[in-house]
């Protein structure tokens, strides 16, 4: 009897796998694709610094190798892209004013679009010399950077001429649609009809 039905239960198994190797593509169930997780790391030693002499070591990694680490920051002049590594140096010059500021690394694919954001605050401090402060803090002892940026106000974009027309708090009106208003030519005198005293018309000579 028990051989009987071990024998049924193998017919049974090996009907299943026939059934399952010559059944279409679609009617087997294939197992749901993980979801990619892209991701942005970046750290910032040290959290805090002073204006004038002092350095921050950021440490950008993508989680896509073929990904393009681009740092930026309202603290630096135009975003830094780091192509031949992670490590990025920011010296701190006089032009950042005193404040927070958050850091952010963009990870940017061969189709131009950011598929992966990270970001971290620092903290910019001013020196008192009247009063006792602590030292600079030292950039990490392993750091050792692929790329140095100095901090400053974005930079400003000029026109043709060299100078920036937009005043501050004011619309341009060439942004608006608006036409400018077209230059005055000067008439010759001579063409311009001079009246006599009796009310006639005397032409120019």
């Amino acid at each position: 009897m028990k051989r009987t039905l071990a024998a049924a239960i193998t017919v049974m198994m090996a009907g299943t796998s026939i059934w399952l190797a010559t059944a279409p593509a679609d009617a087997r169930s294939k197992p749901p694709k993980p979801p990619v997780n892209y991701s942005a790391t970046i750290k910032v030693l040290p959290k805090w610094t002073y204006q004038g002499d002092g350095k921050l070591a950021v440490t950008a990694t993508c989680s896509q190798r073929l990904d393009l680490p681009v740092v930026t920051s309202k603290m630096l002049p135009y975003p830094v892209a780091l192509r031949h590594g992670g490590n990025l140096l920011i010296h701190v010059t006089d032009k950042t004013k005193p404040g927070k500021y958050t850091i952010a690394l963009w990870c940017v694919p061969k189709n131009g679009r950011v598929d992966a954001l990270g970001m971290m605050s620092v903290k910019i401090m001013k020196r008192l010399p009247p009063f006792r402060q602590p030292r600079t803090p030292a950039l990490p002892r392993h750091f050792k950077a692929n790329a140095t940026v100095y901090s400053g106000s974005p930079a400003v974009k000029k026109t043709s001429h060299g100078k920036n027309n937009h005043i501050k708090n004011k619309p341009c009106t060439c942004m608006l649609g608006k036409k400018h208003p077209a230059k005055k030519v000067p008439v010759p005198v001579g063409s311009v009809p001079v009246l006599s005293p009796s009310g006639g018309e005397q032409q120019a000579s």
